[in-house]
């Protein structure tokens, strides 16, 4: 019961109701590290032989390594986010990685690289969408960070625009809406709203077609009642692991 009403109140601090937003294979918490990397193939292979440790790879944790571009925020070069289903595969996760042998060896090749954490987050998945394609082929994906001031006007009005724009040929292939549980965010970021795509030149045709469309005219002056815009930037997967 407590784990019940600890939801409810969740879903209701965040503006959204707990219906159809989200399909039952999209993961209900993500972790998020962005860091820097000098030296990108080493910490790829530093993460990859993580992931291929028996102790970790018996799990089958879902796991996306991606590059990150068009940032302008911090010196963020790479990410890892891991999706969860529920706080079990969680609380596994965390366990392994702080206890194993190959969380230890993991983190001495990381400080070894002189990779550096930027930000650390956690995030619950309120709103999923999908329209074509799945996780495997959708390898990118846009990110807009925004400081909501009133989440249950704005997220409606958000769910409305997205809607409306469904039906055109540059839309995104998914998307969704976030919601900052804990972590280091960076300046206040309380939600985050992303679109994903086959590639790159569909994630563009995608910004010149929404910010050109009259559907983004409308929604704009709205959405800036109830929040600010903070950053924007492009994820590039370059090795999911286990995509649902």
């Amino acid at each position: 019961m407590k784990k019940i009403f600890l939801l409810f109140t969740l879903v209701l601090s965040f503006g959204v109701s707990a219906d159809d937003h989200l399909p039952a294979n999209y993961s209900m918490y993500q972790t998020n590290f962005l860091f820097n990397c000098p030296e990108p193939e080493q910490c790829f292979a530093a993460f990859d032989k993580y992931m291929s440790a028996p102790e970790v790879a018996a799990e089958n944790f879902e796991v996306d390594f991606f590059a990150v571009q068009q940032n302008g925020w911090d010196d963020s070069t790479h990410g890892i986010s891991w999706y969860f289903l529920d706080e079990d595969q969680y609380a596994k996760s965390g366990q392994i990685y702080t206890t194993s042998q190959a969380g230890r060896d993991f983190r001495k090749m990381m400080n070894d690289i002189g990779a550096e954490i930027i930000s650390d987050t956690l995030t619950v998945h309120s709103i999923g969408v999908t329209i074509a394609g799945d996780a495997a082929t959708n390898v990118v994906t846009l990110r807009w960070s925004h400081e909501i001031t009133n989440p249950t006007k704005f997220v409606p009005l958000w769910s409305k625009f997205a809607k409306s724009i469904e039906e055109y040929d540059w839309s995104a292939n998914a998307y969704g809406l976030q919601s900052h549980l804990l972590g280091n965010n960076g300046n206040g970021i309380t939600h985050e709203i992303w679109a994903s795509f086959s590639s790159p030149q569909d994630a563009l045709k995608f910004l010149k077609g929404m910010y050109g469309s009259k559907e983004f005219a409308k929604f704009s002056p709205e959405a800036s009642k109830y929040g600010t815009f903070k950053r924007s930037y492009m994820e590039v997967s370059l090795k999911q692991y286990n995509p649902d």
